[in-house]
């Protein structure tokens, strides 16, 4: 009996193994440089601001963190906005991204990522707004690509939103995929996984398009 039952304990601890190692392997992030392996290549920040990576701050995720400087706003209130390396998007399917940020200490920063792309004509999807704490947190949105299909594809990130918009920004772990989100196990993290609701999401997309 002692023997079945141990057999059985082996057996499902292998099956759980092989699901997670399946699940992982499905997720293909198409983001490029997400983790600021070579420097900040591929992302920019406007308006002048300075967008280097930050040797000093460290996020649960163990991966490079780039800062972004805010000290010049535009006339837009997405202005400055930071634009992640391209991606392509596909009509019809759905797709999440995701990242990690956080302000400045004893502050709170509210910002609006979304997909975004302006060729032809201006496209977007999975929009929201989010309001950045001191502490490191991941934020993630879902939606349907309903445009068409798209080969630059940005992760926008409006940041002008006073009374807040002046304060710097650290971000890391960019991800882009296909499907739903999925929690990724950080070690010794806790998870703070921060979703879009429905009427935010749905607002900022209507300030965008003006």
């Amino acid at each position: 009996m002692r023997l079945k039952y141990s057999f059985f304990v082996v057996f499902l601890a292998v099956m759980l193994i092989l699901a997670s190692d399946s699940i992982a392997k499905e997720i293909e992030n198409l983001l490029s440089n997400p983790d600021f392996e070579v420097d900040t290549n591929g992302w920019s920040l406007g308006n002048g601001n300075i967008f280097a990576i930050d040797k000093k701050e460290k996020c649960p995720t163990g991966t490079n963190v780039a800062k972004a400087t805010i000290d010049a706003v535009g006339a837009n209130n997405w202005e400055p906005e930071i634009h992640s390396p391209t991606f392509a998007l596909a009509q019809g399917k759905t797709y999440t991204y995701s990242f990690w940020a956080k302000t400045e200490p004893g502050k709170t920063k509210a910002i609006s990522p979304s997909f975004e792309s302006n060729a032809p004509a201006w496209a977007g999807a999975a929009g929201m707004n989010v309001t950045l704490t001191d502490q490191w947190v991941e934020y993630h949105s879902t939606a349907v690509w309903a445009n068409e299909n798209r080969p630059q594809v940005v992760i926008h990130f409006g940041l002008n939103f006073p009374p807040t918009h002046l304060n710097d920004l650290w971000i890391t772990h960019a991800k882009v995929y296909e499907g739903a989100f999925v929690e990724e196990k950080i070690v010794g993290e806790k998870p703070k996984a921060v979703t879009p609701g429905e009427k935010l999401a749905s607002s900022w997309g209507s300030i965008k398009s003006k």
